[in-house]
């Protein structure tokens, strides 16, 4: 016999009737029930709440890092001995620079161990991003070459005084003279 195997159905057998404590859940159980599960629900959505500001972060991190690299390729753009100072738009950025020379400018030496036809100084860039929607403004340093073309009849390595060149008219061309 099937039922004779089970304890509550013998019991039942016996004569004895089920109370209400045997039935079901009381009123302090079911709140237990729910305290465990608001705790286990509060400690849920705190995790949740640390991870979206955490991917927060991470989102305005990735913005201001894209922004440095689009100010970057521009800056390398520019040459600094020219151009040390400069406000620009870059679509919703605003680039501004100042650039501070780090080294005394010198001739350039070809790879073949002859003059070239530049003068380069290193220069540190001063640039500060402005205006993104989302990311506070934001600032690095980088070093960049400036360069300046000699003119062509300068020796990079005489000590002498430079020979100024005429500048040639719009109009035509004329003879070159030289002036000290």
């Amino acid at each position: 016999m099937m039922l004779a195997t089970r304890p509550h159905l013998q019991a039942c057998r016996r004569g004895h009737t089920h109370t209400r404590s045997n039935l079901g859940f009381s009123l302090l159980e079911a709140i237990v029930a729910m305290v465990l599960i608001s705790i286990a629900g509060l400690a849920l959505f705190s995790w949740i709440n640390t991870s979206f500001i955490g991917l927060n972060r991470i989102q305005e991190s990735n913005a201001r890092a894209a922004a440095q690299m689009n100010a970057l390729q521009y800056l390398q753009t520019i040459n600094p001995m020219s151009r040390p100072t400069g406000v620009t738009t870059l679509g919703k950025l605003k680039l501004a620079w100042q650039a501070h020379q780090v080294s005394e400018p010198s001739p350039n030496i070809l790879d073949s161990g002859g003059p070239g036809a530049f003068t380069v100084a290193l220069y540190e860039v001063e640039a500060t991003i402005a205006e993104l929607p989302d990311v506070p403004e934001s600032r690095f340093t980088v070093r960049l070459m400036g360069y300046d073309r000699l003119p062509f009849n300068i020796d990079p390595f005489d000590n002498a005084p430079a020979k100024k060149i005429a500048p040639v008219s719009k109009t035509g061309p004329q003879n070159l003279s030289l002036k000290n």
